[in-house]
């Protein structure tokens, strides 16, 4: 463990910012319930209280926790038999001193309300500018401390959102912020449509595109440091759907060179532009598979709009997607074994799972209009758009079924939302 951990972020953007509501739509009768007491604090801060909310809206969220507090601080060791009657069958207690202006000590321990062990303790120092991010680490280490795998709470979104400013213009905003919504910032703002925004796996740049310069056209942004936003190179037509290489040395893109959609790696050192499909139908939204050796992507090429793999070893094309007549937009999971899609349903378009091996297709919504999924770095929720009251939101999913919160702007829509890699 580092001594001093400085999560503030040194941002390099706009100082304007639209914050998203978020609304716990649904929880697992069954989630695991633990308390997550406020940390008890030695000088002058009331950072112990939000650094406990912080965490236990990060478990509320997932869908898998019904996280509650104590009401009150619990400093020592709690009393069992007590929290046994309530049914919680795990505690988090923690500690924040203040040791100098900007330096905090943080101590943080995990006990199993029924074995009476500790399951995780730490200690550590943190600067004061990194409370909330401090809060999602510890999630992700109690997390894994509980269920053994990864959390998916210390890292980002990206997403678009879209207000009407009146006299038929809109304002097209590329927005971060935290996993929860929180801390949003804006790095884009345009009157020109944003669209198709791509985290990169090393996550200190966006990939997005453009209609600034009156065309589509794909451009990379540095949101953490002073760097000029590089445009890809005109490549005669339509360019559209960036998604990185997991190396983060390449794109993949939609040309439409010679007039028909296709797939295309674009290698950002050589510039070197590789065509990876070539059928006389539509081919688009690609995608890596988690090792880079597969891409899926969709295409229209048997009349129907389905979705595709190709093995980049060996060449071979072969259709995934057999059950109904449209399905699109997938993405892998990070484990490679699954695709998260549009799939229709009748006259709605919802999110759907599909098992790669077995081609058992999980139909995850039951909205009118969901596009963009997205898998979160574990693999255990989905977010996507979809479109409530007339107005495009945000929405998550977890992979059990248990749909858990939604991302709503008073300021209007919020649109292609994109999951960031584990931050570094």
């Amino acid at each position: 463990m580092k001594q001093l951990l400085v999560f503030a972020l040194s941002l390099y953007t706009t100082l304007t910012w639209a914050v998203l509501e978020v609304t716990i739509l649904k929880q697992d009768e069954n989630a695991f319930p633990i308390v997550i007491s406020d940390f008890s604090v030695v000088g002058d801060t009331s950072q112990g209280k939000t650094i406990a909310h912080i965490m236990r809206d990060n478990f509320n969220r997932s869908g898998e926790f019904s996280a509650s507090s104590a009401n009150y601080v619990i400093n020592n060791k709690p009393n069992f038999d007590k929290w046994k009657t309530k049914k919680i069958e795990a505690i988090v207690l923690g500690k924040l001193e203040k040791i100098s202006k900007k330096v905090f000590n943080v101590e943080i321990e995990l006990l199993d309300v029924y074995s009476k062990k500790t399951l995780y303790k730490d200690k550590f120092a943190v600067h004061n500018s990194g409370f909330r991010r401090i809060a999602h680490y510890l999630s992700d280490q109690i997390y894994h401390a509980l269920l053994g795998e990864k959390g998916s709470f210390d890292t980002r979104l990206a997403y678009i959102t879209v207000t009407n400013k009146g006299k038929g213009e809109r304002e097209y905003r590329l927005e971060i912020s935290d996993s929860d919504a929180q801390n949003p910032q804006t790095i884009l703002k345009s009157k020109e449509p944003i669209l198709s925004p791509a985290w990169s796996p090393d996550q200190n740049k966006i990939a997005y595109v453009s209609f600034r310069n009156a065309r589509s056209e794909v451009f990379i942004q540095y949101p953490f440091v002073r760097r000029k936003t590089q445009k890809l190179p005109y490549f005669d037509g339509i360019a559209s759907a960036p998604s990185w290489h997991p190396n983060g040395k390449s794109l993949l893109l939609t040309l439409s060179k010679n007039g028909n959609k296709d797939i295309y790696s674009y290698q950002l050192a050589s510039k070197k532009l590789t065509r990876l499909t070539t059928d006389v139908g539509i081919d688009t939204e690609a995608s890596y598979s988690p090792e880079g050796d597969k891409i899926v992507f969709t295409s229209n090429r048997s009349g129907q709009v389905q979705v595709y793999i190709k093995d980049l070893k060996t060449s071979k094309i072969n259709r995934a997607t057999f059950k109904g007549r449209y399905n699109a937009k997938a993405v892998f999971s990070p484990d490679g074994k699954n695709l998260a899609m549009v799939h229709r349903v009748g006259k709605d378009y919802r999110i759907a799972l599909l098992d790669i091996a077995t081609k058992d297709l999980t139909i995850m919504t039951n909205n009118q209009l969901d596009e963009s999924p997205f898998f979160s770095p574990n693999g255990g929720m989905i977010i996507f758009a979809t479109n409530k009251n007339s107005s495009s939101v945000l929405s998550v999913v977890s992979i059990l079924g248990r749909q858990t919160f939604e991302l709503a702007s008073k300021a209007g829509e919020v649109r292609e939302p994109n999951w960031s890699h584990y931050l570094k």
